[in-house]
Order: structure tokens, then C-alpha cells, then sequence
């Protein structure tokens, strides 16, 4: 004979267990989505992300999970879906100065209001700090020229050069700062190769300055790397033009044979050795060229007047190079 009462105790038995557990997932899974909405720890600070026009849902969420605004891209494939509509994602840059949860990132890019009025700065590789300083002075209605190279003093050669999208009323300071951030964001891959180069992070960084003067596609960074670095270790003269034309501050073109005999420490036909600091701020493909030279029997190289380069192995091949295309 069946125990009603046992029956009655063990079905109730049952049935907590299964509230239990179903309240026990139930608050693993809250506690699993609350930190899966958390700013990602290297959250892209200081940093624009653009969207496109004509990227679907999920491939807006997955542009946001590779910048690191949000942990999962399926999350917020979902908080985009259901809480908000996904036609009403706004193309454009947007601007992140501190680390948004994913849903404030989502609210950012389909609010009713426009994207972040930005403007475009674009700073090419190999350009001197005070270069970038005349560009951002010519968009940025808020930057101080003065105040941003006073304050970039001893840092050329580490300010990332790129295009940017940023608030028209972008300060000096806060320029500054994106250019430091986005160097070190970007060579963070090349630190220990740099480190174990026998010219170290300074000495790479400085080279590839003078790569980015000197030569004008990748190919020739490589082969021109791998000629100064083979000078560098013959204890050889650089001779590079644009050294000097960096410490007189005039164009290649307007330099004089005169100019070859200067008594400055960047005057590389006087003096061995590196330059005292970058000449310029050089971008990944220069940097990678330093590591990764070009392994030749060269020692000396000229540009002809459309910019094709001529090799040579020895000095008499290289001064009949000048005769035939420097003439």
C-alpha cells in the first residue's frame, strides 16, 4: 500500500528543488549578464570607432566586440534587437573618452540625435610633431599650437601617425593624449621584438624616421633598412638627406651642397651613428622595416627624379648611378 503522506513529501521535495534550481540559474545567469555588460577591460579610451553605412546588425556588433567596446558581440547583438531598433543605428565616428557598459554603447550609436560631430585630422607618417601641430590648428577650433608642442617636448617619433576622427573642439592636452595612446595601442605587438633589436625601441623608432624620408614604398623601406643598418654596423656615415633637411627645417629639394657640411648632430654625412632623436613620427610599415630588413649586398642607394630607386654594391657603381640618373 502506497504512503500518500511520503508521496506528498517527496513531490513537495521535487518541486523545491526545482525552484531552487531553476532561481540558482536564474541568478547565475543575471550575475553572467551583468559582467558581460561590464566595459571590457582594455576598453578603446580615447579612441573613435566608426560605423559605416550599410553594415547589418551583426556586423556592427561584431566592429564593436574587435574595438573592444563590448565583451560579447552576441550580447549586444541582443540588447541591440531588443531594446532598441537596429534602423535606427546612426553611421558615423564615435568618440569614447571613459568605459561604457554595452547598453550605453549601443544607446550611443542609436540614439535619435546624430553621431559625434567630428572632424577628420589626418597626420601622415613621417611628419614632425610640429607639422602635426600646424594640421590640427587648421580644423580644431579649440587646440593651441604653442601649448601642445611645449607640452610634446622630447616626444617625436612617438606620436602615432594616422587619420583621426575627433570633436572639433579637441584640446592640445587631449590630442596629445591620443596620439600616446594610439602609439603605444599600436607597437604593443613589436615591443619585445623591438626590445631585443640591437638598436632597441629608440633606436628603431629613430631609424624608421629616416625611413620614412628616405624611401617611398615598402620594398625600398626593407632594402634601404637593411643598407643603413649594415652602414650602422661598418661604422660607416649614414649620408642621409633627410636628416639634414630635418635640422634645418627646409625641404629636401631646396638643400645646398653647403648644407652637407653643417655642424649639427643630424648632419649624418659628418657624423656616424644615429641622429639624437627621431626626425619625424614614422608609421608601422617604417618600424617593421627595421625589423625586418631587407638582407642585400648594397651600401649605398640614390632616388632619381621620379622617385625610382638605384642600388649599389660599391662606390664606383654608386657614383656611376649619379652620373646616370642625377644628372
Amino acid at each position: 500500500m502506497i504512503d500518500m503522506d511520503i508521496v506528498g513529501r517527496t513531490s513537495r521535495f521535487l518541486w523545491l528543488w526545482v525552484i531552487g534550481f531553476i532561481i540558482a540559474t536564474a541568478s547565475l545567469l543575471l550575475v553572467l549578464f551583468w559582467w558581460q555588460t561590464r566595459p571590457p577591460a582594455d576598453f578603446p579610451i580615447n579612441t573613435t570607432i566608426t560605423i559605416t553605412r550599410g553594415l547589418s546588425a551583426a556586423a556592427i556588433v561584431e566592429k564593436l566586440e574587435e574595438a573592444k567596446a563590448v565583451r560579447s558581440s552576441l550580447l549586444a547583438h541582443i540588447i541591440l534587437i531588443t531594446w532598441h531598433d537596429p534602423n535606427n543605428v546612426k553611421a558615423g565616428s564615435y568618440y569614447f573618452d571613459t568605459p561604457l557598459t554595452a547598453f550605453s554603447v549601443i544607446d550611443r550609436i542609436t540614439r535619435d540625435a546624430d553621431g559625434d560631430t567630428l572632424v577628420r585630422l589626418t597626420l601622415p607618417e613621417g611628419y614632425t610633431t610640429k607639422e602635426f601641430a600646424l594640421l590640427a590648428a587648421e580644423g580644431l577650433s579649440q587646440f593651441d599650437g604653442t601649448e601642445f608642442l611645449n607640452s610634446a617636448a622630447g616626444m617625436e617619433g612617438y606620436l602615432f601617425p594616422d587619420t583621426y576622427y575627433i570633436p572639433e573642439d579637441f584640446t592640445a592636452a587631449e590630442l596629445l593624449t591620443l596620439l600616446k595612446t594610439t602609439y603605444e595601442q599600436k607597437v604593443a605587438s613589436r615591443k619585445e621584438p623591438m626590445a631585443s633589436h640591437p638598436l632597441k625601441e629608440d633606436g628603431v623608432i629613430v631609424l624608421a624616421s629616416l625611413l620614412e624620408r628616405e624611401a617611398n614604398t615598402e620594398e625600398s623601406m626593407r632594402i634601404v633598412s637593411g643598407i643603413l643598418q649594415k652602414r650602422l654596423q661598418l661604422g660607416m656615415r649614414l649620408q642621409t638627406d633627410a636628416s639634414i633637411e630635418y635640422a634645418l627645417g627646409r625641404p629636401l629639394s631646396d638643400l645646398r651642397a653647403e648644407d652637407l657640411e653643417r655642424d649639427t648632430p643630424y648632419n649624418t654625412y659628418k657624423y656616424a651613428g644615429l641622429t639624437p632623436t627621431p626626425i619625424g613620427n614614422p608609421g608601422l610599415n617604417s618600424i617593421d622595416a627595421v625589423l625586418e630588413p631587407e638582407d642585400t649586398e648594397y651600401l649605398y642607394y640614390i632616388t632619381d627624379e621620379e622617385g625610382n630607386f638605384h642600388y649599389a654594391k660599391t662606390f664606383d657603381e654608386h657614383r656611376a648611378n649619379i652620373a646616370k640618373y642625377l644628372k
